[in-house]
Formats: C-alpha cells, sequence, structure tokens
C-alpha cells in the first residue's frame, strides 16, 4: 500500500481543502446573488442572462477539471481516466443551466413544498 503522508499533514491538507470549497461556494453565492439582485445601467434593468452566465461558468470548470485531470495524470502514475468521467462532467455542465430554465416556469409556492417533501422524505430515509 502506497503511503501518502503523515496523518497530521493529511487533516491539514484536508482542511484546506474544506476551506477552499467553502470559501468557493460562498464567494460564488454573493457574486450571484449580487448579479441577480442589482440593476445595472441608467434604466435599472436586472442581469436577464443568468442560466447563461451558469453555463460559461460550468464550461470553464470543465475545461480546468479537464486541463488539471492531464497535467496530474502525467505527474502521478495511475491516473484517472477522463473517458471514464466526460460524461457526468458534460451533464453536470449543462444541467444546472437547463435547471434554471426550467424553474422559470415553475410557481415559487410549488418550489418550496417540493423541497419540504423531498428533505422531509430524505430525513426519514435518512433516519432508517
Amino acid at each position: 500500500m502506497e503511503r501518502h503522508g503523515s496523518g497530521v499533514g493529511r487533516a491539514l491538507l484536508l482542511g484546506f481543502c474544506i476551506a477552499g470549497i467553502w470559501s468557493s461556494y460562498i464567494t460564488q453565492g454573493v457574486l450571484q446573488e449580487t448579479i441577480s439582485t442589482k440593476r445595472f445601467g441608467p434604466e435599472g434593468k436586472r442581469f436577464e442572462h443568468l442560466s447563461f452566465l451558469n453555463l460559461a461558468q460550468n464550461v470553464v470548470c470543465l475545461i480546468w477539471s479537464f486541463m488539471m485531470l492531464k497535467i496530474w495524470s502525467r505527474s502521478s502514475s495511475g491516473g484517472a481516466p477522463w473517458w471514464s468521467y466526460w460524461s457526468a462532467g458534460i451533464s453536470n455542465t449543462i444541467g444546472p443551466a437547463m435547471g434554471i430554465q426550467a424553474l422559470k416556469y415553475i410557481s415559487y409556492p410549488a418550489q418550496a413544498r417540493y423541497t419540504f417533501i423531498f428533505t422531509i422524505g430524505y430525513i426519514i430515509c435518512d433516519g432508517l
């Protein structure tokens, strides 16, 4: 079995990764909320193309992930095969943008009910 460093070093690396993920999510949330609620221009219009912005962000993430996979696969032995994950990457790139578009046709009360029902069902199933 291959050794990947001491327990303390791995715990610090894990903490660093978690902090990076949290800070990325918080930054994305603040930026998205600012863009979607702020009014722009002399007419005070809101930004109307959030689904395209989300798609563009996900495409950049897909390309970045592919680049990192290629870089790390060369430097270490037995890297992850990109062809095993391309379909998940593509669906995770297109899916959120399509979800934003689909939510335009569902009322907020229906969204709230579904979220409540889903959350309660998840809690019940998780408790079993």
